[in-house]
């Protein structure tokens, strides 16, 4: 009973303590999104989208999003507004953040002195460097990637497997690929603790009852977390069991194949080639230009003809030098990039090494030298996938780091070479050995913390000063009587949303992973049109886009589509530091509504 009681008071004490970093930190600077995914998610869910909060957020699992929208839906009822997307993602980097920390407090209970405060330190300097800067610049993709990485360090821990099979089905619901990324490394942490449970097996019992006991210990937990994934699974299918979303899917995956992983929307190679790829002038640009709602002919047929017309136009490459070019990819990203990540992933990884070795835990340098090999192969394997984007890279990092940073901590405490048990019970280098590694782990994760701290401001400065624009901008629409704004993607696509604001209910971006979705076709039904161009025809909706934007392929993509009209400009908007929307309507030849204002 004392035991859990000093649990609970652990973990309470870790999360106020990183709730009030985050707190002040939130105060201070303003937390923004790193993208607009995680704003676009937070509109569908809000009732932004379509006027009444919905389940279907597309990118975060079905029974999370239902959870959330029933949130909207019962404070909406109350006329009160409570950010409860963004609460969900701060409630998920805290979670993360009380994992480690009390984790580390826990592990060094009954512990003194240096012994009991490192560990205690390198958890709140790992948070504050590596978690709290996803806070304050967040994405949902990381915020997953944050849940397993703390999953994994508690995995093998030995304080209940509750928290981390918590973490790990959160991490499913927030970003099935992260999950899947995390699942080799699962397994590592798995055969981790299974050597750790042979170890501490009664002697006298063979090895394989040993091996097979610490199987079945391990073997519970994991049938619980692939029956909860499952469950997860099921309902997300339910959810989206209609043909409306069955065809949206099958759009969404061909746009990905296209928009991530072939050059189409970097490159200007296929301007004068469009008909090789299937496409008409006026289907080219609505692509190139990313402004997909325009046309609702472009379905999951076109996407995935244009797709395989691209992979048949490249020049075939030979496998050997494709290999030489993933490696040096590899070389130069490991070198270069990842700052500080890398180095708290090398350093880890590194004294995780020097202490097997003084310790002579030979089977768990082998499952070392295998995660390092595992690892390099994941990310080559991204790398031809052309799926390397900083978010993907950072969040594979702190998977790393937290499974590394578990078992460095296990290896710290338990040396089997001392007959207590303990790494600071044995000989006086082994002592010392351990004390340097504590030491070495502090200021390690200290320089990380300065260094992707002062980034992140930079970054968030950069942010917030493109919100103020936006919020200059839906401030002086809210009042224009306009009932709906079509936006030009790259006209947005450079602001993403503050944490804890309201979206603009009045704009609808007319592209991104939002295509073909049954939410868009609700909306764009109140005008009775079926897609974008033909909303524009509305007397209550009107384009929107930055005012340097060059949209005259618009106006004679519409031409082409809905007969002799022309776009209008009836308002400059000015959002201070020289940006200045353009807001268009679309007109007819010789309308008595063309004037412009």
């Amino acid at each position: 009973m004392r035991d859990k009681i000093a649990k609970r008071w652990i973990k309470g004490t870790a999360a106020a303590v990183l709730l009030l970093i985050m707190a002040v930190a939130g105060w201070l600077t303003g937390p923004i999104y790193y993208l607009n995914d995680d704003v676009t998610i937070r509109y569908i869910l809000s009732g932004a989208c379509t006027g009444m909060p919905d389940s279907h957020g597309v990118q975060m699992k079905y029974p999370l999003t239902w959870v959330l929208a029933a949130l909207y839906r019962i404070t909406g009822g109350l006329q009160v507004f409570v950010p409860w997307f963004d609460l969900f993602m701060a409630g998920c980097v805290l979670l993360a953040g009380t994992g480690i920390l009390a984790g580390m407090m826990q592990a060094v209970r009954g512990k003194k002195g240096f012994a009991r405060i490192a560990p205690a330190l390198i958890g709140a300097v790992l948070f504050t460097g590596l978690l709290l800067p996803h806070y304050l610049y967040m994405h949902y993709t990381i915020i997953a990637a944050m849940l397993a990485g703390s999953g994994l360090f508690l995995w093998g821990r030995r304080q209940g497997r509750g928290l981390p099979l918590v973490m790990l089905v959160l991490c499913y619901l927030v970003r099935s690929e992260v999950f899947f990324l995390s699942v080799p490394f699962l397994l590592v942490a798995v055969l981790d603790e299974s050597l750790g449970e042979v170890e501490r097996a009664a002697r006298g019992r063979q090895l394989l009852d040993r091996v097979c006991c610490a199987l079945k210990r391990q073997g519970r937990p994991l049938l619980i977390l692939l029956c909860a994934v499952l469950v997860c699974w099921g309902i997300d299918r339910v959810g989206y069991g209609g043909s409306e979303w069955q065809e949206f899917w099958r759009y969404f995956d061909n746009r990905v194949k296209l928009y991530d992983y072939t050059d189409f929307p970097s490159t200007d190679r296929y301007e004068n080639r469009y008909e090789e790829l299937g496409l008409d002038w006026g289907q080219y640009q609505v692509l190139i230009h990313y402004d997909t709602i325009l046309d609702q002919g472009i379905d999951a047929e076109v996407l995935e003809r244009v797709q395989e017309s691209i992979q048949g136009m490249k020049e075939p490459v030979a496998m050997g030098e494709r290999i030489r070019q993933y490696l040096r990819s590899y070389y130069l990203h490991m070198r270069y990039d990842g700052v500080p990540y890398g180095l708290v992933w090398a350093g880890c990884l590194g004294l995780l090494l020097i202490l097997q070795v003084i310790h002579r835990r030979w089977d768990r340098l082998i499952l070392s030298a295998a995660l390092l090999a595992g690892r390099s192969l994941i990310w080559l394997y991204l790398i031809h996938r052309d799926r390397f984007p900083e978010r993907i890279w950072i969040s594979l990092y702190l998977i790393e780091i937290g499974l590394l940073a578990g078992m460095l901590l296990g290896e710290w405490l338990e040396n089997p070479a001392s007959p207590e048990g303990s790494a600071l019970a044995g000989k006086t280098w082994r002592r010392g050995a351990a004390a340097v590694c504590m030491a070495l782990c502090l200021l390690l994760s200290g320089g990380a913390a300065f260094m992707q701290l002062r980034q992140t401001l930079g970054n968030m400065r950069i942010g917030q000063e493109r919100q103020r624009q936006w919020d200059r901008l839906t401030e002086q629409i809210a009042g224009s009587g306009v009932e709906l704004y079509l936006m030009d993607v790259y006209s947005a696509v450079a602001y993403a949303g503050e944490v804890y604001g309201r979206d603009c209910g009045q704009i609808l971006l007319l592209g991104g992973w939002l295509g073909q979705c049954p939410l868009v076709e609700q909306r764009l039904a109140l005008y009775g049109a079926e897609d974008g161009a033909g909303a524009l025809l509305h007397p209550e909706v009107r384009l929107l886009a930055l005012a340097d934007r060059d949209i005259s392929w618009l106006e004679e993509y519409l031409s082409q589509r809905l007969g002799p009209v022309e776009l209008k400009r009836q308002e400059i908007i000015s959002c201070g530091d020289q940006v200045e929307f353009a807001v268009y309507r679309l007109v007819k030849p010789h309308s008595p509504a063309g004037g412009s204002s």
